[in-house]
């Protein structure tokens, strides 16, 4: 039997009274973050304060997800403007620019850019990186019916009052948002509008049957591949005879289902506050009639886009790799379909670049972990971020990967050395 000594005992029982009380529960339990990524953040955050647009600017770096996420980190940076002028938008996309394709090095950065309302122009949250995404942001707020805006790599919020109706207002959102989608929030409504939906027949009839809570979904477009699974465009409203509008939608035109490009629209209706018997059916469909078989499109063959830029920049970043291991190999370049058919939602006929070689090397090094790090750390540097590991081979991706640029990339330890895949952006 072992007996452990007062004075050892004493020892354990003090370092347990540590640790609960939470002396070194950060140092044991938390993972660091990336070397550097603080003191980057900070420099970023004084030369932003020192912009005479800027009144104030604040940030951390955080880990997306502490438990199941540890090694994903996210630097946030709030910046607020003196103004209503949208103008400090540039000035703080400059500041970000100068720094580099990885300003804050080993994180994903998120700039959100509040600037105030003032001259008639809406109050407006914006990513300042996106100078599409500003512009959109600005002719927004210049509506009238407009009181906020709100837009990121997420996507687009407009809440709105006072609406013109739900045409007039469908049409200058579309107007001023280009190809993005916008979703216009008005009291208990929630409009999502895209280059097709809601349709011009059915805001028509929603604006003669003087629809309150709205609530309306663009769903899936054929020509392109959304998150999750294929959706029904949807339409929810409160209106005072749902029996007669109901008979109404049955027939009116589903523009985007009639010309082939998306799903047909499903409705529901009640009577106003969500009273009364719920009416549901399909725009342009007889009540009553059966679900269409069409939330997924005909399948369509592969047209190559241009895509040059894009294998320039998979090339670069391949033969980058390639240099930091120090051992000669060739980077082959080719063009292939992101997907073809059903192999994505509807018919994503999108084409990317794919650069791909092989490193012997193991005619330099005894073993492949040196070059492996070194090659991963350049993907890091370039904003890529491992994202996943499966039958030896370890993928990277971008979180918000620039226009024309590298998407994903991965990396396997062969008999012959190191096997790199580099794949672009899906262009077309």
């Amino acid at each position: 039997m072992t007996t452990i000594r007062p004075t050892v005992l004493a020892t354990l029982l003090a370092l347990v009274t540590v640790l609960l009380l939470g002396g070194c529960t950060r140092g044991f339990l938390e993972t660091p973050s990336p070397k550097g990524s603080e003191d980057a953040l900070a420099a970023l955050l004084d030369d932003l304060r020192a912009l005479p647009g800027v009144a104030l600017a604040e940030g951390d770096v955080d880990q997306v997800d502490a438990k199941d996420d540890p090694t994903h980190w996210l630097a946030r940076v709030d910046v607020r403007a003196r103004t209503s002028d949208l103008d400090v938008a540039a000035a703080v996309r400059g500041v970000v620019s100068d720094r580099g394709p990885s300003p804050v090095p080993g994180t994903t950065l998120v700039v959100g850019l509040t600037v105030p309302a003032g001259d008639g122009r809406a109050a407006v949250v914006v990513d300042p990186v996106d100078p599409g995404l500003v512009d959109t942001a600005a002719r927004l707020r210049a509506e009238s019916f407009v009181r906020t805006v709100d837009a990121d790599r997420y996507g687009t919020r407009v809440e709105a009052h006072a609406l013109p109706s739900w045409t007039e207002t469908v049409r200058r959102v579309r107007t001023d948002a280009g190809d993005r989608t916008v979703t216009v929030v008005a009291g208990d409504s929630s409009v999502e509008v895209d280059a097709l939906h809601p349709g011009a027949a059915l805001l028509a009839a929603l604006d003669q049957a003087g629809a309150r809570d709205v609530r309306s979904e663009v769903g899936t477009r054929y020509d392109r591949t959304d998150r999750g699974g294929p959706a029904r465009p949807f339409l929810r409203a409160a209106v005072p005879d749902p029996r007669g509008t109901a008979t109404v939608l049955a027939g009116t035109r589903d523009e985007a289902a009639q010309d082939g490009v998306t799903p047909r629209t499903a409705f529901s209706l009640t009577g106003p506050d969500g009273t009364g018997a719920t009416i549901v059916g399909l725009l342009g469909l007889p009540l009553g009639s059966a679900e269409p078989q069409d939330l997924e499109g005909p399948a369509l063959p592969w047209v190559s886009a241009d895509v040059s830029a894009e294998t320039e920049a998979v090339r670069s970043l391949a033969a980058e790799s390639v240099a930091r291991t120090g051992v000669d190999a060739t980077v082959t370049t080719t063009v292939e379909p992101c997907a073809v058919g059903r192999e994505a939602l509807g018919n994503e006929q999108g084409t990317r670049a794919v650069a791909t070689v092989l490193v012997p090397v193991y005619s330099r090094y005894p073993d492949a972990q040196v070059p492996f790090d070194r090659v991963t750390a350049t993907w890091t540097a370039a904003g890529l971020a491992m994202s996943g590991r499966a039958m030896g081979l370890d993928e990277w991706t971008a979180d918000d990967p620039a226009p024309h640029g590298v998407a994903s990339a991965d990396i396997r330890g062969t008999a012959e050395g190191l096997s790199l895949r580099v794949r672009s952006v899906c262009v077309g």
